[in-house]
C-alpha cells in the first residue's frame, strides 16, 4: 500500500504544473494519513482522488483500475452539440464542436469542418464567426486543423510547464504541429479566398479545455475580437500516467499561453461580456464595422 502511494507522489512531484509551490513532505504525510485505514488499493483510491485537490488545478483526474463498491453510477452522457446560428450571407459562420474519437473519426471531423468553411467562402465576405460555445474539449489538434483556414498559418500558442519550458503550437498547410511535430492533418486542405479575415470568436461557460485552446489560439490575432461569457477555466494541458495497478492519472502538466506568451491558467474573459441573446447580433455588427475600418486603412489594393 505505502509503495503504491509513494508511486503516486513521485509522479505528481515530478510532473505537476504547480510542483514547485507544493510542500511535498506534507503532501505525502497527508496522503498516507488519509489512506491509513485502507486494506486494499481500491480502498485507497478515495484518498488519492482527494489528495489531487491540493495540487491547485481543476483539470487533473484519477481513474482507479477497479471500481470502488458503492451506489451504481449511470453511464456518462456525451455533451450536446449546439445547432448552428442563422447568419447573414455577408458573414461566414463555423461552429467548432468538441471532438474525441479514433483516427478515422478525427479525420472525418477535420474534413467536415474545412468543407463547411469552403462551402461558405467567397471574396465578398466581411468576416467570420467562430463559435466555440458548448465546446467542452476533447482533442485540440483536429479542432485547430478544422478552423485552420480562418485562423491562418502561424504560431498559435504554447504549452508552458512549471520549469517555464515553452512548446509551440502551429498551423501550416492543413497540419497542426507541436514544436514542428505533426499532431493532426487533413489533405487536401482549404485556403481562404481572402487571407487574414476579420474574426469574431464566441465563448461561453461550457467552452473548456481543448475548446479553450482554440480560444487561446485566436488571442492576439489581428482583426479578432471575442464575445459572450467567460470560459470554463481549465485552459491547461494534461498528460497520462499509468500506475502499477492499472489506474490512470490524467495530470495537469502545462498551462496554455497565446502567441505573445501570455499564460491563461484561468477562465478566459471575452472582450465583450454579453447576455446570450446579444452575442450573435453584436458579433455581426462588429465584423461589419471592423471590415470597413480594415479596408479603409489598407485600401482595396492592399487587401
Amino acid at each position: 500500500m505505502r509503495k503504491y502511494l509513494e508511486e503516486v507522489v513521485r509522479i505528481l512531484q515530478a510532473n505537476s504544473l504547480h510542483r514547485t509551490t507544493i510542500n511535498w513532505v506534507a503532501f505525502k504525510q497527508n496522503l498516507l494519513a488519509e489512506a491509513r485505514g485502507a486494506n486494499t488499493l481500491e480502498q485507497a483510491y478515495p484518498a488519492v482522488a482527494g489528495a489531487l485537490v491540493a495540487l491547485g488545478d481543476k483539470h487533473t483526474q484519477f481513474y482507479g483500475a477497479r471500481p470502488v463498491k458503492g451506489p451504481e453510477i449511470p453511464p456518462a452522457k456525451q455533451p450536446p452539440i449546439y445547432a448552428d446560428e442563422p447568419i447573414p450571407e455577408d458573414i461566414g459562420y463555423i461552429r467548432i464542436p468538441w471532438v474525441v474519437g479514433n483516427q478515422q473519426q478525427l479525420a472525418v471531423y477535420m474534413t467536415h469542418v474545412q468543407a463547411r468553411i469552403k462551402a461558405q467562402d467567397k471574396r465578398e465576405l466581411r468576416g467570420w464567426i467562430v463559435d466555440l460555445r458548448g465546446n467542452m474539449g476533447g482533442n485540440m489538434w483536429p479542432m485547430l486543423v478544422g478552423v485552420g483556414p480562418v485562423l491562418g498559418e502561424d504560431t498559435l500558442g504554447y504549452y508552458i510547464d512549471a520549469n517555464n519550458t515553452r512548446t509551440a503550437w502551429q498551423y501550416e498547410k492543413g497540419k497542426a504541429l507541436l514544436d514542428g511535430d505533426v499532431r493532426a492533418e487533413t489533405a487536401p486542405y482549404y485556403t481562404l479566398k481572402s487571407a487574414n479575415p476579420v474574426v469574431a470568436v464566441l465563448t461561453d461557460t461550457l467552452t473548456a479545455s481543448s475548446g479553450e485552446a482554440v480560444a487561446v489560439a485566436f488571442k492576439a490575432r489581428k482583426h479578432t475580437r471575442s464575445f459572450g461569457a467567460g470560459t470554463g477555466g481549465v485552459p491547461t494541458s494534461r498528460s497520462r500516467f499509468d500506475l502499477s495497478d492499472g489506474s490512470v492519472l490524467l495530470l495537469t502538466t502545462a498551462v496554455f499561453a497565446d502567441r505573445r506568451l501570455v499564460p491563461y491558467g484561468h477562465s478566459l474573459a471575452p472582450d465583450e461580456l454579453l447576455r446570450p441573446a446579444e452575442v450573435v447580433p453584436r458579433a455581426i455588427r462588429w465584423i461589419r464595422e471592423e471590415y470597413q475600418a480594415k479596408n479603409y486603412v489598407a485600401g482595396p489594393e492592399k487587401r
